[in-house]
């Protein structure tokens, strides 16, 4: 029985398509499509089960077929508002955007009772729903509003979840605002003035960037350190045609080190800070003890969530 209703849907589905296809690709040429939009899509009311209110939909449809749908039967619901409303915002001179909201609100549920009342369909049906929650992607994805309008997105989404019964529809509408908001107060921690340690690190690495970069905190008094140098002699030479670069950071001075360096063909590139810096460096990256190892990719930022250089190389 299952496989039969997703067969039928499918073939229903199927030439739903073209009926939305001809309305949005024909009338559209020659006539008024709003004047035919009432008996253009009669035929939906009596097999909504199958079209509009069927959870096999999501298997028997496609993204274009809930496009069209967005765009022919349920164009009511479309917020006319917004796709004006960003140019019209201006954060210099204070515009308030209240009354725009609550005009997109207005027509929001104007639309729904339109459909409602002239198509006989109920407006609660999975696809209206799936519709609505299309438009709360659209604006996170097109940046609708200024990245930081947290407030706005969020009155968008306050306005359109009421109508969105479905508790699955609802919890991915919820969860992929969050995820917005998570992302772009990310970003805009990421964009904060740099402290003076970020300017001693960005200093350090400007030069490489470009290439994927390994960062080694070192001193001559480490023996670990040392031997590391030593065991990674041939890797550095191995590498010297790709784009990667061995950065070996110290405190202690280059009359120090460069003997020691120079008798062990010790390559790579040697960047030497003193000691308020390296200290600077230990508060940043919170360590200690040494050797102690960064890789950054090559936009310049430190990368926590790859295990070896070879995985920024295969980015």
């Amino acid at each position: 029985p299952l496989a039969s209703d997703i067969i039928r849907t499918s073939i229903l589905t199927w030439y739903a398509m073209i009926i939305l296809d001809s309305y949005n690709d024909y009338l559209q040429d020659d006539y008024d499509r709003n004047a035919y939009w009432r008996n253009y899509f009669d035929f939906l009311a009596p097999r909504e089960k199958y079209l509009l209110d069927n959870p096999l939909l999501m298997i028997s449809a496609d993204h274009f077929y809930f496009n069209r749908m967005e765009f022919a039967p349920f164009l009511p619901i479309q917020p006319k508002v917004m796709s004006s409303y960003p140019h019209q915002y201006d954060k210099e001179k204070d515009f308030l955007y209240g009354d725009s909201l609550y005009t997109m609100r207005k027509s929001l549920a104007d639309g729904i009772k339109k459909i409602s009342d002239n198509l006989n369909i109920s407006s609660a049906n999975l696809t209206l729903q799936i519709c609505l929650m299309n438009w709360v992607f659209y604006a996170m994805d097109k940046k609708l509003f200024y990245d930081d309008d947290y407030e706005s997105y969020a009155e968008l989404l306050a306005n359109i979840l009421p109508y969105i019964t479905n508790p699955d529809l609802a919890r991915i509408t919820t969860l992929s605002y969050r995820d917005f908001v998570k992302e772009h107060e990310a970003q805009a921690v990421e964009e904060k003035p740099l402290t003076k340690a970020d300017s001693i690190f960005q200093r350090i690495i400007e030069p490489y960037k470009g290439n994927v970069i390994i960062v080694d905190f070192w001193s001559m008094t480490c023996g670990p350190c040392r031997a590391g140098m030593l065991n990674d002699r041939e890797k550095v030479e191995d590498l010297k045609d790709k784009p990667v670069k061995f950065l070996y950071v110290t405190y202690d001075t280059p009359e120090k080190c460069n003997p020691w360096l120079d008798e062990n063909n010790i390559k790579g590139e040697h960047i030497f800070i003193n000691n308020a810096e390296w200290g600077q460096m230990q508060e940043k990256f919170n360590f200690s003890g040494i050797p102690f190892h960064l890789l950054v990719d090559k936009t310049g930022k430190v990368r926590t969530d790859v295990e070896s250089f070879t995985d920024l190389l295969n980015e």
